[in-house]
């Protein structure tokens, strides 16, 4: 059987399947199983050359001793097996004294996995499929690498997952132009599925390597970033198809999520090339990590500032970029300005619309800049449709052979009927608008009102599905929930979604419905709340007797007028300190470390967005908070309150802009993320609120911290509501980006029109 056909049948099979729902989870089910067949192929290639190779993974959850016999264990056996052994373990392998680099890469690619499949029959019949592909014959993997560029394309189809895919027509020909060369460092901040650094990848073997330490020079120069799961799985899987044998320097992070004045010289690039996620904003908080003046939640604007800051002196970058970068003013005007004194953007390839459909209309442009020289012209190229075509679409996608033209124009630049010059000072005078029409068509400076409207509707049809989408996953989570007034919330969807601040109040109303139990269904399979606070009660106990921590005063019952609202008969109420680690001890476990809380920038007078980590054994007395791997970082300070963060797998946390903050670190059994969600919802924000004390900054003490209340869901039903939060919150931020958008071009058409009629 060919491997197209292995791949159509995994897919038909986990279609039977009742836990995976939609082409998003069938993706993400298939590339933590297919990433576990790479890596044991891998390992065993290794073990071939290198007779001293140890694998870093424990014998039993070795690919090869639990899956590759086709007899081997099934059903109920296997589905336990996943769920309690393979990912439980895998989420917590122990990196060790040595620092492995592979422990490091499959930990990362599980710690926020899933395994959606809940039947172990189908999950046995899916892993004897993906047993049929070998992954070290040579024509396997380059089959599969066409197979993998297919599963990544369904993504464009995959609801909000679209985002995570940029057309392999675009990446090839940016990596083409930008030319990243052997020993250079090259960085995608925004990495995606691997698409720009495959690319660079194949660019610089084929170029530049021919010698084994050519190709360990490589091996170490490709860096990427990615902060949400499946794109990181996807490319970490993508990064081991294209020979990057230990690819560690894909991280599975928010590079926003940094201070821009943390990012010193040893952070520098040489290249960057990168397709940000646009049309979306940060999260509260992120843009205070940028200068003021320059703060914006606009994400393609934030990282367009940080490629900026990390490029080298000569550093080049391209950058794939919404037309609302180029005419937008404000902020966008002040990036612009900055953009044109500190790098040389030489050229800018307009994209006709549909590149990106079905995922967006949005019309996009390439951008390519030279760090260290100013800009003196400013080089565009308007990209044309093939001959016969209108717009691109899934059916009829760019081709890299379309980019020819560009190509031979590039190094011998003539004006032409597509390629135009605007110099610097032209556009310092046009208010630093880069939306410069082609002067060689005959359209109008602000285009053709009937192409502008038309894309117009193109946009609300896509606000539309994505709201329709939204209004789906709602009302399929609630179910049989009785709500009051449900009808008639549904009927109005449209017009309470488009209301101003009206997705910030969907998202306040997800989390409501989340820890009240209301998202998703209970199941009478999972063991009560009850079980698990036995377990955390046994557990601390151990902990006292072996004298790694310290007994504490037991705390005051709950009583009846301070529960906000009831639970569902399987979970519990209790108080925060009841399911975390005490961390207020002064001598933590040693996998504890503590946070420097006291940089404070005192020629402003100001506290540093940056929060230091200090070794457990040689922590300074003035360091007042210890975190661990996986704890929750709260502000306690009114003005701040709704900062909070996880701290991350490589023990830096995400700012905060306090020193006043509390660490919440759960024991095992209790999700971060939930704990993460509940602290944001209304009840607790009202607890926290009636809690504080002080008059010129409120805040809340530990102590009353500790006495909060928190629901306590089986663990389980913690992990649905997790999954099903998060897909609904992805689907919120594809919303808000819509509906932003369609703002944007409305205003354009506007314009336009108004033009038009002055013009008659």
């Amino acid at each position: 059987m060919s491997i197209s056909n292995t791949v159509k049948t995994i897919q038909d099979i986990m279609r039977k399947d009742v836990g995976v729902d939609g082409d998003a989870q069938r993706i993400g089910q298939l590339v933590w199983m297919i990433f576990l067949k790479i890596f044991e192929d891998k390992e065993q290639e290794a073990e071939l050359l290198n007779d001293g190779y140890k694998s870093p993974l424990p014998d039993e959850l070795r690919w090869c001793n639990w899956a590759a016999d086709d007899e081997g264990m099934t059903g109920d056996e296997l589905l336990d097996f996943v769920n309690n052994k393979l990912f439980k373990q895998l989420k917590e392998l122990h990196v060790g004294s040595n620092g492995n680099q592979r422990v490091f890469i499959v930990r990362s690619v599980f710690e926020d996995g899933y395994n959606y499949m809940k039947s172990g029959t189908l999950m046995r019949q899916v892993v004897n499929k993906i047993n049929e592909i070998d992954f070290n014959i040579s024509d396997d993997r380059h089959m599969f690498g066409d197979i993998y560029e297919k599963i990544l394309s369904d993504l464009q189809s995959a609801g909000n997952a679209g985002e995570y895919y940029t057309p392999r027509a675009v990446t090839q020909f940016m990596a083409d132009m930008v030319d990243p060369k052997l020993g250079e460092k090259v960085l995608d901040p925004a990495c995606g599925t691997g698409g720009f650094l495959t690319c660079s990848i194949n660019n610089i073997r084929e170029k530049y390597v021919k010698t084994v330490d050519d190709e360990i020079i490589l091996q170490k120069s490709i860096f990427g970033v990615e902060k949400k799961q499946l794109p990181h799985s996807l490319c970490m899987t993508n990064m081991l198809l294209h020979n990057i044998d230990v690819p560690s320097n894909i991280k599975h992070d928010n590079t926003l999520a940094r201070p821009l004045k943390s990012y010193g010289s040893k952070d520098r690039v040489d290249v960057v090339i990168t397709n940000p996620p646009f049309g979306g904003m940060e999260e509260d908080g992120i843009e205070s990590n940028f200068p003021t003046g320059l703060r914006t939640r606009e994400t393609a604007d934030l990282f367009l500032l940080l490629i900026m800051h990390l490029l080298k002196d000569g550093g080049r970058a391209g950058i794939v970029l919404p037309d609302g970068t180029l005419f937008g003013e404000g902020v966008k005007t002040r990036i612009k300005e900055k953009l044109l004194k500190e790098c040389n953007l030489h050229t800018i390839v307009r994209l006709p619309n549909g590149v990106f459909s079905p995922y967006t209309g949005i019309k996009t442009n390439l951008l390519f800049f030279t760090k260290g020289e100013k800009t003196k012209d400013v080089w565009f190229y308007e990209h044309p449709y093939p001959e016969g075509y209108k717009s691109y679409s899934k059916t009829k996608p760019l081709r890299i052979e379309e980019f020819e033209h560009e190509k031979k124009w590039w190094e011998n630049r003539k004006e032409n009927e597509f390629a135009w010059k605007v110099s610097v000072k032209d556009i310092k005078a046009s208010g630093y608008n880069l939306d410069i029409k082609n002067p060689h068509s005959p359209e109008d400076d602000l285009g053709n009102p009937d192409e502008l409207l038309a894309k117009y509707k193109g946009l609300l049809k896509e606000v539309a599905n994505t709201r329709d989408k939204l209004k789906q996953e709602l009302m399929k989570a609630l179910g049989g929930q009785c709500l009051m007034k449900l009808d008639t919330f549904f009927d109005n969807f449209e017009l309470l979604s488009d209301a101003p601040n009206g997705v910030q109040k969907l998202r306040e109303m997800i989390l409501q419905l989340a820890v009240q139990g209301k998202l998703v269904p209970q199941d009478p399979k999972d063991e009560p709340a009850s079980v698990l606070l036995e377990k955390i009660k046994a557990e601390k106990e151990r902990r006292i007797k072996e004298g790694k921590i310290k007994k504490t005063k037991p705390l005051p019952p709950i009583i009846s007028g301070e529960i906000p609202y009831e639970l569902p008969k399987t979970w519990e109420w209790v108080r925060l300190r009841t399911i975390c680690y005490d961390l207020g001890q002064k001598k933590p476990d040693t996998e504890f470390t503590y946070i420097d809380v006291t940089s404070i920038n005192k020629e402003k007078g100001v506290i540093s967005n940056e929060v230091k980590l200090l070794d457990a054994n040689n922590a300074p007395s003035r360091a007042r908070k210890i975190v661990k791997k996986g704890s929750v970082i709260y502000s306690t300070v009114r003005p701040y309150l709704l900062n909070i963060a996880i701290v991350d797998k490589n023990f830096k946390p995400e700012p905060i802009v306090s020193t006043a903050f509390a660490v919440i670190h759960p024991h095992v059994g209790m999700y971060n993320r939930f704990i993460y969600y509940y602290l944001r919802s209304r009840p607790f924000i009202e607890y926290v609120e009636n809690a504080m004390t002080g008059m010129a900054y409120p805040a809340i003490n530990d102590g009353k911290m500790n006495m909060g209340l928190i629901p306590a869901p089986p663990t389980n039903e913690q992990k649905r509501i997790v999954a099903k939060v998060a897909e609904l919150m992805a689907l919120c931020d594809e919303l808000e980006a819509r509906l932003s958008q369609s703002q944007t071009d409305c205003d354009r058409l506007m314009e336009a029109a108004v033009a038009e009629i002055m013009a008659a």
